[in-house]
């Protein structure tokens, strides 16, 4: 996934603005493109095609179910099936009214897995056990979503997708063009905003370091209560420094940080104080493949200038790798996101 591409699309598309109410409920096909890496390191890519129907459930959120067929997954010349039913939730930071609008996007499904290894396949009795199990999946990552007019929406949104227990740990592109009926969709939408974000880790205890400075993406969404919802989705290149194993000392994450902001408002912008769980998605080879999980909390500041927004921040991150060693780190950074002017504007 280029990432830096999709921030750069994000910030532009979030700049853009609209009145246009929608209508609550949308519903059409969708394609995937799935990367999946082997026991090598390798890249592979894989197609998918399903469906998807969403509700709008609020000024700032919408739930979903979305039904996708992997045919084949295998690596290795084996046997990899998948069937995926999801149930997805829609952050949108700016609303949904928009001609186009960034949201965030978290899912929790059933996955039916067949997997065999490709040796096995030689033994007849083996191959004949092939059949389904059930497991959980797990799902996060950034999309955009394109209203045109009330009748239809397009979105594209990239994620990192996990099956626990199996051998499917990976990234994915989303693709879904919808035809939106019902009722139109009002309410007191508060403003919100999303921008590019740039960090870099100052590790403090662990066996993971940086390799590179983080980059991601910051969604910020004001609330009638005196807190404010805030996210942040980094990409994170990181290495192993002690026990590297034989597939390599380099990892890649996708993090994805919610929180509970509260806050004081200066003049000059706002000054808060942030708490949050902390999810790692680990979709290359190596020890930590798969999910890691640990919490975030620290300080940050907006400064406003003109019309745009400028966060710098900084927050001690607690991550827990699949052996059971806790991480460490403080990370620094800053982000630059259209301005929003606070609780008490309303659109």
């Amino acid at each position: 996934m280029r990432t830096t591409t999709w921030l750069v699309v994000l910030l532009s598309l979030a700049a853009i603005s609209g009145a246009q109410a929608q209508r609550r409920f949308r519903i059409g096909p969708t394609y995937s493109s799935l990367s999946l890496d082997d026991l090598s390191g390798s890249s592979h890519s894989f197609s998918a095609f399903g469906g998807s129907a969403a509700l709008i459930t609020g000024d700032d959120g919408e739930t979903g179910l979305t039904i996708t067929r992997y045919n084949d997954l295998s690596t290795d010349q084996g046997i990899r099936r998948l069937t995926l039913f999801a149930l997805d939730s829609y952050y949108y930071p700016v609303g949904t009214r928009g001609v186009v609008a960034p949201f965030a996007q978290t899912d929790l499904g059933l996955a039916r897995v067949t997997e065999v290894d490709s040796l096995c396949l030689v033994v007849v009795s083996c191959s004949a056990n092939a059949t389904a199990t059930s497991q959980l999946a797990l799902a996060f990552g950034i999309g955009v979503r394109a209203n045109l007019g009330q009748a239809a929406v397009a979105t594209i949104a990239g994620r990192f997708l996990e099956v626990p227990g199996s051998q499917i740990q990976a990234l994915e592109a989303v693709a879904n063009a919808s035809i939106a009926f019902g009722a139109v969709r009002k309410g007191a939408f508060l403003e919100g905003t999303v921008g590019p974000a740039a960090s870099f880790l100052i590790p403090v205890s662990g066996a993971l370091r940086a390799r590179a400075p983080f980059v991601g993406a910051r969604f910020r969404r004001e609330t009638k209560q005196a807190g404010t919802l805030g996210l942040e989705i980094d990409f994170a290149p990181l290495k192993i420094t002690a026990g590297c194993p034989s597939t390599g000392c380099d990892e890649n994450a996708i993090l994805f940080a919610p929180g509970y902001e509260k806050s004081v408002r200066p003049a000059w912008g706002r000054l808060y104080g942030e708490l949050g769980f902390l999810l790692g998605g680990v979709y290359s080879q190596g020890p930590d493949r798969g999910m890691v999980e640990g919490a975030h909390g620290g300080l940050g500041a907006d400064f406003y200038g003109g019309p745009l927004m400028w966060n710098v921040n900084g927050r001690l991150l607690w991550l827990q790798r699949n052996s059971g060693e806790n991480v460490f780190g403080v990370q620094v950074g800053v982000s630059l996101s259209p301005r929003i002017r606070g609780p008490a504007a309303a659109h």
